[in-house]
């Protein structure tokens, strides 16, 4: 797994036109150049999803507007204040990348060699995206974990072929390895309790073969995980299957589709919130 995190003059360029305004100053010079190369402007903003598509390779139409840009003092001073960001979060990613690589391989079970792009924006223009060719804009303050989470959803996405017809299902496990198993291997001790709210029924459905999956195969190990989760379940509703452990995240989805009518019962899950209301077996 290869990171490569950069600023892409193009795609900065194109925030600063299209982004979200950071100041009168931004208003006040997007203006001029509206007034100056109104053709131009409205040309332009197709060209971030071929940037995205290109990378460094991106040739645009017509680079006018893009020079404009580049000469002015305002792009060299938000340029500037990006790179020290880009700097940040290199140091981030150098600090956790073995760990997570790491923890990724025993979750997913999955080769992953991909180079991964980041492309950093202004971090006060809030700008967190994913794509399906392994790249990510990120314009954010938010925290260390966040970053490293859409990194990691990132790199579980682009493992993962998506059933359109089964969609709920492959995003329930996508986030419950990138999320949530994930985010407790990272020390979130909470990460069961976060994610998608309109995921929330079905990742509980599938949740005891989820723990299967992860190895565990035996009813005490079971009922100490499911009380840590605190995710209730009746034990006696899934037998143990042992050969689970040996799937890897595709072959999971696969399973969870091929027996989706019967993992999705809506009375085989039990809302709990303390250990106490746990009857252990």
């Amino acid at each position: 797994m290869n990171i490569e995190i950069t600023v892409n003059e193009y795609l900065l360029a194109w925030y600063l036109l299209y982004g979200a305004s950071l100041s009168k100053e931004i208003d006040k010079f997007r203006k001029s150049l509206w007034s100056k190369y109104r053709l131009e402007y409205n040309f332009c903003y197709k060209d971030k999803s071929e940037i995205i598509k290109y990378g460094k390779d991106f040739i645009p139409d017509n680079d006018v507007l893009y020079n404009e840009i580049w000469e002015s003092d305002l792009y060299l001073s938000l340029k500037k204040e990006t790179n020290k960001h880009k700097m940040h979060l290199i140091k981030i990613f150098n600090s956790d990348l073995k760990k997570v690589k790491k923890e990724l391989v025993s979750i997913l079970k999955m080769d992953f060699n991909n180079t991964y792009n980041i492309y950093v924006i202004h971090p006060r223009m809030e700008v967190i995206e994913y794509f399906d060719n392994s790249c990510i804009l990120w314009g954010s303050d938010r925290d260390k974990y966040d970053a490293l989470r859409v990194l990691i959803t990132t790199i579980v996405r682009s493992l993962i072929k998506v059933d359109s017809n089964y969609k709920e299902i492959t995003d329930s496990i996508i986030e419950l390895a990138s999320l949530n198993e994930m985010g407790k291997k990272l020390g979130n001790s909470d990460s069961y309790t976060e994610g998608n709210l309109s995921l929330r029924l079905i990742k509980r459905q599938i949740y005891p073969f989820w723990l299967m999956y992860l190895g565990y195969d035996t009813k005490e190990t079971i009922l100490d995980r499911m009380i840590e989760d605190k995710i209730g379940f009746d034990l006696e509703n899934y037998p143990i299957d042992k050969n689970m452990k040996k799937m890897d995240l595709q072959e999971f989805i696969d399973f969870c589709i091929k027996n989706n009518k019967h993992i999705l019962k809506l009375n085989n899950v039990l809302d709990i919130e303390k250990e106490e209301e746990i009857e252990v077996i």
